[in-house]
């Protein structure tokens, strides 16, 4: 049980009363032993007692009714308010003031004790609430944290937490406890439109408060249940908290803490809307530059072979019919070999962009590695199949994969480690079985791959600094091998060749594994 409340307001004056009268009381059979300024010294303790329980008031009655109480049956002539000696006089008056003095004393020390209390419980409950919203990841759960921690630590009825995606039309994100009605949203409205609170009253304390309104004042012929607290930051106002109490009459600590409260919700909302824009500037930039670098890169791969192929066949135009057979032949294959360039270009953006909207979905089934490497070398001109060397063991387990996909990232990797050896090297394809993997790489004797590049290299258009010594190309190549590795869920990964090169290796799941 609470003493304090149970000793306070009505019932601490008949506490204070009771408690002197049992103390008389209890003095009473020691009346002839006892002196009447012993007996005045004993009462003081129980009207510390009472000022400590229940505050000044009820006190000052103790210390008037002990006053009283001792004169009428300790202080000669008993049972009469009269005294016959001036002595005795001075005693009761020396009483009642010191009782009055020492219990405005103890119930201003009750007083700050509470109020220190009150806001060590302020601080904690403020000191947790801004800890846990800053590690919050957006402004739905930061609402619905503050929301749930003022009902529970209110007691109040119901709370709710308004943000304005459209100015002036608030949306609860946020709200715990029953009993919505239309009105809020009136009254959340005219608070963001107006920046005033409704319902807060007249401020208490020297606490900045935002200016409170009559309900009446606000929304005419509506009544608002409750408060609401506009989300005020420097510039803006980020929403509008609304508490219902319920009961519980509106204390000054209860006005300071909803107010501290919508504070930190209102820069805690500020924060993520800030970030997120922030979020978005960034990513908008991160598409400027991959569009200036799409831009850059397909327009110099797509305009080159189409106007080396419309310079050859313009030449041949105009040269008439008067062109050998062998010349024009030469002519023509070169005319094929720009368009097929150009072709390869357009077929690299649309399987990446196919990829990457999900539109060229993998269908796994089990394969043999070999038929795929098979595949794949049938793609290359005979003068590129005879640089490349196979080392596969024959008790290689089937892998479960696009077999289409699976194709065309190998040869992109062996097409990227083509143009990036010497000549007259060769590019070694190779397989075994790890654990539930089959491992796939292709090694080449080029220059290798820095390890500040080992990531890069299969980012989109990143070609690296190498790339002046190897066939101009789009940069899609390895980047659209690690989509389709990664939507076979497999890995793709570089490593260093001693003493110099680059091995590609591709993990994929086999068969058995994938069950």
């Amino acid at each position: 049980m609470d003493l304090k409340r149970a000793f306070s307001w009505g019932g601490g004056y008949a506490f204070a009363i009771g408690l002197v009268a049992v103390t008389i009381v209890v003095l009473l059979p020691f009346r002839t032993l006892l002196t009447a300024p012993t007996a005045m010294l004993m009462v003081v303790p129980a009207i510390i007692l009472i000022a400590r329980l229940s505050g000044i008031r009820p006190a000052a009655v103790a210390s008037v009714v002990g006053f009283l109480a001792l004169n009428f049956l300790f202080v000669p002539p008993y049972y009469r308010l009269t005294v016959a000696d001036y002595q005795e006089w001075i005693a009761l008056l020396v009483f009642l003031t010191v009782a009055l003095l020492i219990g405005q004393q103890t119930a201003q020390l009750r007083q700050r004790e509470r109020s220190a209390l009150d806001r060590q419980s302020e601080l904690a409950f403020l000191n947790d609430l801004s800890s846990r919203i800053v590690s919050a990841d957006s402004a739905v759960a930061t609402a619905d944290f503050i929301v749930r921690r003022l009902t529970s630590a209110l007691g109040a009825s119901r709370a709710v937490l308004f943000v304005s995606h459209v100015p002036g039309e608030p949306i609860a994100i946020a709200e715990a406890g029953a009993g919505g009605s239309p009105e809020e949203l009136s009254f959340a409205a005219w608070v963001m439109r107006n920046s005033k609170a409704v319902g807060l009253g007249p401020r208490t304390g020297d606490f900045p408060a935002p200016a409170s309104v009559d309900p009446g004042e606000a929304v005419p012929g509506l009544v608002a249940r409750g408060i609401y607290l506009p989300l005020q930051t420097s510039d803006s106002i980020e929403g509008v908290l609304h508490v219902v109490l319920g009961s519980a009459a509106l204390q000054g600590s209860t006005s300071r803490l909803l107010v501290a409260v919508t504070n930190l919700a209102a820069g805690a909302l500020e924060r993520q809307r800030l970030e997120e824009s922030a979020s978005r500037i960034e990513a908008l930039k991160e598409a400027d530059r991959l569009k200036t670098t799409l831009v850059s890169s397909v327009s110099h791969e797509l305009k080159t072979p189409l106007a080396a192929a419309t310079a050859r066949v313009t030449g041949l135009i105009e040269e008439g019919g008067d062109l050998a057979q062998d010349r024009l032949r030469q002519e023509l294959v070169a005319v094929s070999d720009d368009l097929g360039r150009l072709n390869d270009s357009i077929g690299d953006l649309l399987d990446l962009s196919r990829l990457e909207s999900d539109a060229w979905r993998p269908h796994a089934e089990p394969h043999e590695i070999g038929d795929i490497l098979g595949t794949m070398l049938s793609r290359f001109p005979a003068e590129r199949r005879d640089r490349v060397r196979f080392v596969l063991p024959e008790d290689l387990p089937p892998i479960c994969a696009d077999f289409a996909q699976i194709a065309r990232a190998l040869f992109n990797l062996v097409e990227n480690a083509l143009d990036y050896s010497p000549s007259g090297t060769f590019v070694t394809v190779g397989a075994e079985s790890r654990g539930p993997d089959v491992i796939s790489w292709v090694e080449d004797e080029g220059p290798g791959v820095p390890d500040d590049e080992k990531n890069k290299v299969f980012e989109k258009f990143y070609r690296g600094r190498w790339a002046e010594s190897a066939p101009a190309g789009t940069g899609l190549g390895l980047a659209i091998s690690r989509e389709i590795v990664r939507n076979n869920a497999g890995r793709i990964w570089v490593e260093d060749v001693s003493p110099h090169g680059a091995r590609f290796l591709v993990a994929l799941p086999t068969a058995s594994s994938r069950g």
